[in-house]
C-alpha cells in the first residue's frame, strides 16, 4: 500500500469513528433524546393539552390536562413522558424531562372523551424527583409543556412569575 493511500485509510477511518462518538454522545444526552422527534404542534385534532391554572409561580404544583377529543383511543407513551422547556435567547431551551418513561415498552391509553392530569411542581426539588437532572435556572418567564410520548410532540406555552 502507498502512503497516500495508506494516509487516506486512516483519515476515513478517523473520520468515521468520529462520527460514530458523536452520534452516540447524541443519544446519550437526554436533552436530544426526544427532540429526535423535532415535530412539535400546540394543536390536534384528537388532542387537547391545557394548563389548568390561571396564574403560575415558581414552586407552585401546575396541573396539565390532556383530552382526547377524537373518535379513537390514543396512545400516549408509557405513563405519559412529558418534557418542561424555557424560552431563552428566543429558543426553546430544555428544562427537564421524564427520560425514564420515554424509553420504557408500554403505553398509556387514552380512550375517545376521557382526559388524563400531570401534576408538575416548578421547583429544583420537584423536578428532580419526578424527572430526574434539571438543567438552567428556573426563573420567570416563558414555558412549555411537551408531551413527548405522541407523534408529533403535543406542547402548551404559558408563563411563569416569581414566587413572591
Amino acid at each position: 500500500m502507498n502512503r497516500r493511500t495508506y494516509l487516506c485509510s486512516v483519515v476515513a477511518g478517523a473520520g468515521a469513528l468520529g462520527g460514530t462518538i458523536a452520534v452516540a454522545d447524541r443519544r446519550e444526552d437526554p436533552a436530544l433524546a426526544y427532540r429526535e422527534n423535532a415535530r412539535v404542534v400546540t394543536e390536534r385534532e384528537d388532542l387537547r393539552l391545557r394548563l389548568r391554572q390561571d396564574t403560575v409561580r415558581l414552586g407552585d404544583t401546575v396541573a396539565f390536562e390532556v383530552t382526547n377529543t377524537g373518535d379513537s383511543t390514543v396512545v400516549l407513551g408509557c405513563r405519559n413522558p412529558w418534557a418542561l422547556q424555557r424560552r431563552a435567547d428566543g429558543q426553546w431551551r430544555h428544562v427537564a424531562w421524564t427520560e425514564d418513561r420515554y424509553y420504557q415498552l408500554c403505553a398509556t391509553e387514552l380512550p375517545p372523551g376521557e382526559s388524563s392530569v400531570t401534576a408538575v411542581e416548578l421547583s429544583e426539588t420537584g423536578l428532580e424527583t419526578q424527572a430526574g437532572e434539571v438543567r438552567g435556572d428556573l426563573r420567570p418567564g416563558r414555558y412549555q409543556f411537551l408531551l413527548v410520548g405522541t407523534s408529533p410532540s403535543l406542547a402548551t406555552e404559558f408563563r411563569v412569575l416569581d414566587a413572591g
